[in-house]
């Protein structure tokens, strides 16, 4: 089938317009939504999608409230100007809360349906397109006893068993959260609909489901679907904030990036791009970042995705280490909305950033493949476009070979970090499988006198190590990047010391460059974000430069306590750093298989990409006449983000 792209978004919230608008707002950016959801349906529009899908929640005002008609009205003319034909399931906010004996919000109700109907249409329905079957369904009336409950199943079940092909679903209340025999509470379907509803998706073989209501993204699998949880376009439900290890930002004006105490945490805004073909299916997650004006496309970014938002790259020329847990579960209190149970979430914002990135690849601890509830996830990540690069300190075991062998499909790599010992001689343990490679790391610095004593453990070889010439047989060698080396030095020398290696030993190794993020001294912060973009700017395109070789970067996330504090790519609420934007665009603009050359410039490193431009990574603040690479944006301001010179 040729390629099939849709676009998906939920949970709108328009208010209404008018000397009574305020009332129905409590937090100063309420007043933005309406703008928010233009903003994105021209990114919409500017994407030429076959066609939309919104999962729900239109308009803000509950049903029954005077304001809830008012702002149908105000949703109904900003849609109108979508050239794609427009399906919408109802939310909670169009035809009233599933059942629910204390909840003050009015319940589902046949006569909010008919207000729903009239201004988008049938509550539930199907079609096909390309050969690809798409439901839409009303989760609002599930286990409501109404006659609507009645005929949507018998609907159901019936469409299901006629459709041929691929079939995804969308709605609006997901049925779990966190796993599907958890207790109900507000955010998902209660039992008997939730067994009944994920029994007829696997008899059917559903490809993937959407959801909106908990206005924060999620991804996971049950019996053979895909489900993903989309975030809203208009606010974050602040509870989610729980997830974060830190606290959410507390802006009252919403001035601050996470204000209103997490839900104005602007970042964490979007909606998404859903591309099918005959390989699958892939989401692509567009940042809305509540911006509330359009803005103008950047020359050379493609047309589809929005630009100035830092949308998804079609590849990561980089694997990210993911030192954090990147499938932590917390708990979010027993209070706002659930005030009498508690509930339990996975924190996936790590994961979303990094797919978002484009294709590309994960290194990770061996321990994630050991973990049973951590290897159920890392074995779906060739779904999302991620590949794995395991490291470890420790000799394989039998039963490590046996994880390796059976799950080899997700694995690029095994990159064992040996003490110097173990490489002069027989190293312990037991080879990977036939398909899995072996990287070897030097794992051990040396003690001097005349230097300050470090007691944390490095990883990598130096270029000029003798011990390169004699390593046990191995299909890699990993060398160390230090933060005081810049990438385009430290990247060539690895690649010749590996050729020099390999006429020694005859073994032909790929050349591993490690390179570190910037750090200071044990106890002093890294937070430089413009040198840490520049220096993954650079880091990137020597990927690019030596296809040969690959270049890892040990770091992702905000390491913000504890020794050598530093700036990652992406902080510990879950939003994007600078260098996390000069990433993404990097990898939309610099195709593979680019020529880079490193050539002078005066305002700082520079690098001639050919058939693109030249990469400057500033010194200081310049005003030269550029894409921003953190933003996107063509700009002649000053500024000192790296810069794409036509």
């Amino acid at each position: 089938m040729a390629a099939l792209t849709f676009a998906v978004l939920t949970d709108s919230h328009f208010h209404a317009q008018g000397p009574d608008a305020g009332v129905q707002q409590g937090y100063p950016s309420d007043a933005s939504f309406n703008a928010r959801n233009a903003a994105v349906l021209t990114a919409v529009q500017a994407a030429q999608p076959a066609f939309v899908i919104h999962l729900g929640d239109l308009p803000h005002p509950v049903p029954g409230l005077a304001a809830h008609r008012a702002a149908l009205d105000v949703a109904k003319r900003t849609f109108a100007r979508l050239s794609a034909p427009l399906h919408v399931v109802p939310g909670n906010h169009d035809v009233g809360d599933k059942p629910h004996p204390w909840a003050p919000a009015p319940s589902v109700s046949v006569d909010k349906h008919a207000v729903f109907q009239a201004t988008w249409g049938p509550p539930w329905w199907s079609f096909d397109h390309d050969g690809v079957h798409f439901v839409g369904l009303d989760t609002p009336v599930l286990n409501s006893a109404l006659a609507l409950e009645d005929a949507q199943w018998a609907w159901l079940e019936a469409d299901l068993a006629a459709a041929s092909g691929r079939v995804f679903a969308f709605m609006h209340y997901p049925p779990f959260l966190l796993s599907a025999d958890e207790d109900e509470h507000y955010d998902n379907l209660a039992q008997p609909a939730r067994a009944r509803l994920l029994g007829l998706f696997a008899r059917h073989g559903v490809e993937a489901a959407f959801c909106g209501h908990i206005h924060h993204p999620f991804i996971d699998w049950h019996r053979g679907t895909a489900w993903y949880l989309l975030p809203s376009t208009a606010f974050v439900r602040p509870g989610y904030a729980e997830l974060a290890r830190v606290g959410p930002g507390n802006g009252e004006s919403g001035s601050e990036r996470g204000g209103e105490y997490g839900r104005n945490d602007r970042g964490r805004l979007g909606w998404c791009l859903v591309h099918i073909d005959q390989d699958g299916h892939r989401v692509e997650w567009v940042r809305s970042e509540g911006a509330e004006q359009p803005r103008c496309w950047a020359p050379g970014l493609a047309p589809g995705a929005d630009a100035m938002l830092g949308s998804i790259g079609p590849r990561c020329p980089l694997a990210l280490t993911l030192r954090h847990a990147w499938d932590a579960v917390a708990d979010v209190p027993a209070d706002n909305l659930d005030p009498f149970r508690r509930k339990w979430a996975r924190n996936d914002l790590s994961l979303l950033l990094a797919v978002q990135l484009g294709r590309g690849t994960l290194r990770l601890p061996l321990e994630d493949l050991r973990r049973p509830e951590t290897r159920r996830r890392l074995v779906k990540l060739p779904s999302l476009g991620l590949r794995v690069v395991l490291f470890t300190a420790q000799g394989l075991t039998s039963a490590d070979v046996d994880l390796l062998a059976r799950h080899r499909d997700a694995i690029d790599a095994l990159e064992l970090i040996a003490p110097r010992h173990w490489l002069t001689g027989a190293l312990p343990g037991e080879r990977p499988p036939p398909g899995v490679p072996l990287w070897l790391s030097d794992g051990q610095a040396a003690v001097r006198d005349d230097a300050y004593f470090d007691h944390f453990p490095a990883a990598g070889f130096a270029p000029g190590d003798p011990l390169l010439q004699t390593l046990p047989a191995c299909d890699g060698v990993v060398f160390r990047v230090p933060s005081q080396v810049d990438p385009w030095e430290g990247v060539s020398a690895a690649v010749s010391a590996a050729v020099s290696a390999a006429a020694v030993s005859g073994e032909d190794r790929v050349a591993v460059a490690q390179v570190l993020l910037p750090r200071l001294g044990e106890g002093h912060a890294f937070v430089d974000d413009q040198a840490l973009a520049c220096r993954v700017a650079e880091a990137a395109l020597c990927a690019v430069a030596w296809p040969q070789a690959r270049v890892q970067l040990d770091g992702f996330v905000d390491h913000d306590r504890g020794y050598y504090p530093r700036h990652g790519l992406v902080d510990r609420r879950g939003d994007p750093r600078p260098a996390w934007h000069v990433l993404c665009n990097l990898g939309r603009l610099v195709p593979e298989g680019s020529a880079v050359q490193r050539v002078e410039h005066p305002n700082g490193r520079a690098f001639q990409v050919d058939g693109v431009g030249v990469v400057l990574l500033p010194r200081h603040a310049t005003t030269l006449t550029g894409v921003d690479l953190v933003t996107g944006q063509l700009s002649g301001q000053v500024t000192a983000h790296p810069l794409l010179l036509g």
